[in-house]
């Protein structure tokens, strides 16, 4: 049988493994019959757990070492060389497969839920609904970071974003949106999970959403598109029902784990896939922080021992997923600064350095923190985004946040040097979009390749 979208067969297989999603007798759609069924598919962390990790190596936070090139996929190493390439036919590519994976489960859970409306309480119903449209959004958001072009207002109605896989149905006839599309339905989902979610986040259950979660990934959304006052306006929703900061002076400095995965800044977890060789090569000891990075963090920063290795070339600890696997969720620091870089976009200097002090007081040794001034709001500007990209290192968000930031001056060019030579990724450069997997073109043939 031919499906609309790649690998749904590989989706059906995997809901089978743990017989919570069950084949109708005369159908071949899948659904879950009870609260229970759906709250156990939404916990699965199996499928849930893993965002993208292409995005992690087209970005400049680290790099490997030339020996650990050898062993990758012609493709991962194409895409950290920010060469031109096609994935091959027979390649699975795990960024996309993830994605719409978590799409149909999380729609199995929708339509399930739609079918009990009536007969069970709305209380118990409420959360579960709301966790799938969350979980539904966090997947369409991470697989447009990859392969789709970045939000632009002026251009959005005309570029290719992606396929949005809203129903279970086999014959759903799927082709790529528009990039304003995507990110409206992304929006939307959002919207619908805010009214349905608890205002409190499950401390055990961090990959359980919440309505402060919910906030946070539309203030993400939001500054990814450039929707600046918007973004200001859900990161303060998020933050008015949760606020905890973690005080790195509180012993964590010399652990070789310094974060348990219930930390008290993380609002959702989720972590970098691990298919894509990246895991292995950072438990390899074979990625090594960017150094030119590593030297503006200063005598008295905690974060430069909290963060890293003390080796020589760096390499990465431990974050917020409490394994060396890293951490793509969602967690207080990211709030602290939306807030304070949407501030200064509106030219209120002081807010944004006050959002901007109170977290960087938390991370630098007691008593040794000057707090920052700015006399503009050009330079308060220059100020959060390089703290912002010393805070939320490899968490998945460079990569975003290069291609939202060359919408404007300065542009930022992306660069690696492999054996003398130099590969460069210009600002705006249809390579932003990766190519979509060939896999999903031979299942298909109303989705369109990306230019290359």
């Amino acid at each position: 049988m031919k499906y609309t979208v790649a690998l749904l067969l590989i989706f059906l297989q995997a809901c089978n493994k743990n017989d919570l999603l069950k084949e109708k007798q005369g159908t071949a759609i899948i659904v879950p019959e009870t609260p229970g069924d759906m709250q156990a598919l939404l916990d699965n962390e199996d499928v849930f757990g893993p965002t993208t990790s292409l995005n992690f190596i087209c970005g400049d936070e680290f790099y490997f070492a030339d020996t650990a090139l050898s062993d990758l996929k012609q493709s991962i190493v194409n895409a950290y060389l920010h060469k031109d390439f096609l994935f091959d036919k027979e390649e699975e590519v795990s960024d996309w497969n993830n994605g719409y994976t978590q799409a149909y489960y999380a729609n199995n859970v929708l339509e399930g839920i739609a079918r009990l409306r009536g007969s069970i309480d709305d209380k118990i119903l409420d959360p579960l609904e709301g966790d799938a449209w969350f979980k539904r959004s966090f997947a369409f958001f991470n697989v447009a970071q990859v392969f789709a072009l970045p939000y632009d207002s002026l251009t959005a109605d005309d570029e290719q974003g992606i396929p949005l896989r809203l129903t279970i149905r086999q014959n759903e006839v799927l082709a790529r949106s528009s990039v304003a599309a995507t990110y409206k339905e992304i929006i939307d989902d959002l919207g619908k999970a805010i009214q349905l979610l608890p205002p409190t986040i499950e401390l055990v259950h961090r990959n359980r959403s919440s309505r402060p979660a919910a906030y946070a990934l539309l203030a993400r959304v939001y500054l990814s598109m450039g929707a600046y006052n918007d973004a200001l306006d859900a990161a303060n929703r998020s933050l008015a029902l949760y606020d905890s900061l973690i005080n790195f002076n509180t012993g964590i400095v010399s652990s070789s784990t310094p974060f348990s995965a219930t930390n008290a800044e993380t609002l959702y977890q989720s972590t970098v896939s691990n298919t894509d060789a990246l895991y292995e090569k950072i438990a390899l000891r074979e990625v090594f922080v960017d150094s030119t990075l590593l030297a503006e963090y200063k005598v008295g920063d905690l974060r430069r021992t909290v963060f890293f290795s003390r080796s020589s070339p760096a390499t990465f600890k431990p974050g917020y997923y409490g394994k060396l696997t890293p951490f793509t969720g969602l967690a207080m620091a990211e709030l602290y600064l939306i807030i304070s870089e949407c501030y200064a976009r509106q030219g209120d200097v002081n807010t944004a350095m006050f959002y901007l002090n109170k977290l960087l007081k938390s991370r630098w040794k007691t008593g040794q923190y000057i707090p920052y001034t700015a006399a503009t709001p050009e330079i308060a500007l220059t100020i959060i985004l390089l703290e912002r990209r010393k805070e939320l290192i490899f968490r998945g968000l460079r990569y975003t946040d290069v291609r939202r930031l060359n919408k404007k001056q300065p542009l930022l060019t992306l660069s690696r040097t492999m054996q003398g030579y130099t590969y460069v990724l210009l600002p705006n450069s249809w390579r932003y979009a990766l190519p979509i997997p060939e896999q999903v073109l031979r299942f298909n043939n109303r989705i369109e390749q990306n230019k290359y």
